[in-house]
């Protein structure tokens, strides 16, 4: 009888929507949902039941954290067909107030519960065949990872850039080479990439027409928040307008979700962010970011909940459901920025994506190792500038073994509310700066895996974040050296493993005038000293010097072998001393 109703319901939604999927699946979601409780599509998402979470409904276990007191989340089997989903779901009991089918996340509403109670009948909904996980609706003091501190054009003459001693209010591009990354944007294709995080001001001149939404409900909720217009900015932000700042990626489009439920709120569910970052990859961000965590809500070295709610179980389930589904993507979290008085701790402490490690990773149903989840995790923590292309880890940041590179943090130029912007500092500056770089890699190939990602941009390095011996840590953290994220490299990696017809080529141009190289139809920067070291294809052919305006000032024969690299003698500029002027 069940399947002559669905029958019927199918057949009504294909004749009034004329068969386009996106209003097909939420038509027969919606009749589904009110027959039966339970979506029908392996894409549903239903958040509503956020806008009525609030603190009144938190139950604080430890100060730092608690939980929803009459919701549980559980994750079930993907293979599960609808009926066996009506089946389980009304032996489970409660009413069915959420869902996030793409992950197989389903949240049921109860009668309000103790702690106890709340554990008790989690582990009850974990007997049962096709639940792989139930868990609390825990609740955190969650916080973005920033703390508050003239513009710059990428257009700005060649000169007010120098790699080889960052400085000033583009610092952090000049950190991580972003110009002689963006020489190769003819390999650039486009992307989508997810920031979950505060509010977007969508009409900001830097993101006009790049910000969009996983559907109307997200772009209805969002509220511009200066953090979130920050972040996106960094990332994303029009580098051709003539105004403010670049972006590091802006041949993007920035699927944004506002986590943040009511700006009055202290308590934030972990669940706004296993649903955001699922809302995000379905609809096709490929790199996420998270400048966020809850390492600023600790006041000591307990992690209350969070063990006992097993974080991250859910967060790698999550990721493990949407991967054995065929989506792929990059996680990219920072580090956190210490405790609640700023002592730094080790990142893990900062929950969400930073949590999980190959020993507590928990896949489920789903065959997906744990290895394959954190080959597309990114944990970022924040560089210091040294000068001379030196870099220090900042005294406020994380640290430890689940960080995995680190990026420019303190003193970030970037878009704000009202159309502004405004240097902030804190590992989530660091976290879009690493995001924007992935996706440049991700877009050159988008053959590439996630982890194909992750490790071309955490191993095409040349710069390490050393330790801060002047920091004092409170805490009994691992201390080692990071790599900095290197734009450069990373873009060059990613089109040596795209193209084996490429090779390397580097020299020097001796002349205080010159300010590019064109090879092969690519104008490539130099850096201050004169240096210059690019890809291209293999071949001969003539390299043109040109001045700060693009004209010629010089030319010369170069050759190009695949696969290796070339090293040019020095060409002196007709009239130049026999040294670079630095």
């Amino acid at each position: 009888m069940i399947s002559k109703i669905v029958s019927v319901i199918i057949s009504f939604a294909i004749t009034v929507t004329g068969f386009a999927y996106n209003s097909f699946s939420t038509v027969v979601d919606g009749i589904s949902e009110m027959l039966f409780g339970v979506p029908y599509t392996v894409d549903a998402i239903k958040s509503d039941f956020f806008e009525n979470i609030k603190d009144a409904d938190v139950v604080n276990v430890d100060g730092e954290s608690g939980y929803v007191k009459d919701l549980i989340a559980v994750f079930v089997d993907e293979n599960l067909s609808f009926f066996e989903r009506i089946s389980l779901f009304n032996a489970c009991g409660g009413i069915l107030a959420g869902w996030c089918a793409p992950a197989d996340l389903y949240v049921i509403r109860y009668a309000p519960m103790s702690y106890g109670q709340v554990i008790s009948k989690c582990e009850k909904l974990e007997e049962k065949s096709g639940i792989a996980l139930a868990i609390p609706v825990s609740t955190y003091k969650t916080q973005s990872n920033m703390t508050p501190n003239d513009s710059f054009d990428a257009k700005d003459d060649a000169f007010d850039w120098d790699e080889l001693n960052p400085s000033g209010s583009n610092w952090w591009l000049e950190a991580v080479q972003a110009r002689q990354a963006w020489d190769y944007s003819d390999y650039f294709s486009n992307i989508n990439i997810g920031i979950v995080d505060s509010g977007f001001e969508t009409d900001h001149p830097e993101l006009a027409g790049r910000v969009s939404f996983p559907g109307d409900k997200y772009a209805n909720r969002n509220r511009a928040d200066f953090h979130g217009t920050h972040v996106a900015g960094i990332i994303g932000a029009n580098k051709n307008n003539g105004i403010g700042i670049a972006g590091i990626c802006d041949n993007s489009k920035l699927i944004c979700v506002d986590w943040q439920p009511d700006i009055l709120q202290i308590w934030h569910t972990e669940l706004a962010i296993l649903f955001g970052f699922s809302a995000a990859v379905k609809a096709g961000a490929k790199v996420v970011n998270f400048s966020l965590g809850v390492s600023a809500s600790r006041t000591s070295d307990s992690r209350g909940i969070i063990d006992n709610v097993f974080s991250p179980a859910a967060f790698s389930l999550m990721m493990a459901s949407l991967l054995s589904k065929g989506y792929d993507f990059v996680a990219v979290q920072s580090a956190g920025n210490g405790d609640f008085y700023g002592d730094p701790m080790n990142a893990d402490y900062n929950g969400h994506f930073c949590s999980v490690t190959e020993s507590n990773a928990f896949t489920g149903f789903t065959g997906i190792s744990a290895r394959e989840l954190l080959d597309r995790i990114i944990v970022v923590a924040s560089a210091d500038n040294n000068g001379g292309g030196t870099y220090t880890q900042a005294e406020y940041t994380n640290v430890g073994k689940n960080v995995d590179i680190a990026a420019p943090g303190t003193d970030i130029y970037s878009s704000t509310v009202y159309g502004g912007y405004e240097y902030l500092t804190g590992t989530s500056m660091s976290a879009p700066i690493v995001t924007g770089i992935a996706s440049l890699v991700w877009s050159i190939n988008p053959a590439f895996t996630g982890a194909d990602v992750k490790s071309i941009v955490c191993s095409s390095t040349e710069s390490v974040a050393a330790v801060n011996t002047e920091t004092d840590y409170y805490y009994d953290v691992d201390l080692l050296d990071y790599p900095v994220v290197n734009a450069k490299l990373a873009v060059e990696e990613a089109i040596r493993k795209t193209d084996s017809s490429v090779g390397t080529v580097s020299g020097r141009i001796v002349g205080a005038e010159a300010a590019e190289i064109e090879y092969g139809g690519i104008s490539h920067t130099l850096f201050s000293d004169g240096s210059y070291k690019f890809v291209a294809k293999e071949g001969s052919g003539i390299a043109r010097v040109l001045d700060g305006s693009g004209a010629e000032i010089g030319s010369f024969d170069m050759t190009v072998t695949a696969g290796t690299e070339v090293q040019m003698i020095d060409y002196v500029i007709q009239g130049s001393v026999e040294e670079p002027i630095i």
